[in-house]
């Protein structure tokens, strides 16, 4: 089946299903604020109500799902080594993304250019994978990747770029406009997520601990990091780490990523950016 069918339709089943749970949980909500009216005052509230990109604005109006399965093939971009990597689909459960926000929890608006945050999975790809397409009610243990790419060099697409991946939790990207966060929950702090497009990078099996380091990433996941990132409309200073967005102290990925060897490949694309 043609790869962007695919993909569609797993979209289009999973929102009809969150569909039909919503309109239950729309009708229990509305009885309880009734209920609420009839017994007690009504209070004025600070938190502006939040919304949702219905469709797709700025910063990823040209991420769209064309550009992220084989349509990359047909951009006029010029290729240093000439070769494309295999794309994979392996979608995440809906309880592992939701909606990009057009405001933040206090109606100011959340139209931040898009951002790239690498990562990398510490265990395996394939356990990563796993991990996105398990359902989690519970909001602490909810995440997910864009994409992942594995250590042959294969880019597994994973949640739509349209849609908010939970890449990182409490976050600020510093760069040349100075912080920049979205908080879009109540309890949650800001985090990056509203306007990141979060990429993985499966780690050697000498990674899978919590060292500072280790035998680093092939020759064929650089190639294929800069070939999917030189198809994203993101210059170069708006490229970043988990470990440099998270203020948790306790990222550290990309572990023993070799920068200089990544920006080196993807400047051998013809990007205008």
């Amino acid at each position: 089946m043609n790869l962007k069918i695919w993909w569609s339709e797993q979209l289009r089943w999973s929102w009809f299903r969150q569909a039909k749970s919503f309109r239950w949980v729309g009708f229990a909500i509305s009885m309880m604020v009734m209920v609420a009216i009839a017994f007690f005052p009504l209070k004025s509230h600070s938190m502006a109500p939040l919304q949702y990109k219905a469709t797709i604005v700025s910063p990823l109006t040209e991420a769209t799902l064309q550009d992220v399965l084989p349509k990359f093939t047909d951009k006029n971009t010029s290729v240093a080594t000439g070769s494309t990597p295999v794309e994979e689909v392996a979608p995440a459960d809906p309880s592992n993304y939701g909606y990009r926000y057009l405001t933040d929890i206090d109606g100011n608006p959340a139209n931040n250019a898009m951002i790239v945050v690498l990562h990398e999975t510490v265990g395996s790809a394939n356990s990563a994978i796993n991990t996105f397409q398990t359902p989690h009610t519970d909001e602490n243990s909810q995440v997910s990747y864009h994409s992942l790419i594995r250590r042959n060099g294969n880019i597994v697409h994973i949640v739509h770029p349209q849609m908010r991946a939970f890449g990182a939790g409490n976050s600020v990207f510093d760069g040349p406009n100075g912080p920049e966060t979205v908080r879009t929950h109540p309890v949650f702090p800001g985090s990056v997520n509203n306007f990141a497009y979060h990429t993985s990078l499966e780690s050697p099996s000498d990674g899978r601990g919590n060292q500072r380091r280790h035998s680093g990433y092939t020759e064929a996941q650089y190639q294929s990091l800069a070939w999917l990132i030189a198809h994203l409309p993101v210059p170069d200073e708006r490229i970043t780490t988990h470990e440099a967005v998270d203020q948790s102290g306790s990222r550290m990925d990309p572990r023993s990523f070799d920068g200089r060897k990544f920006l080196r490949l993807l400047h051998g694309y013809n990007r205008p950016y």
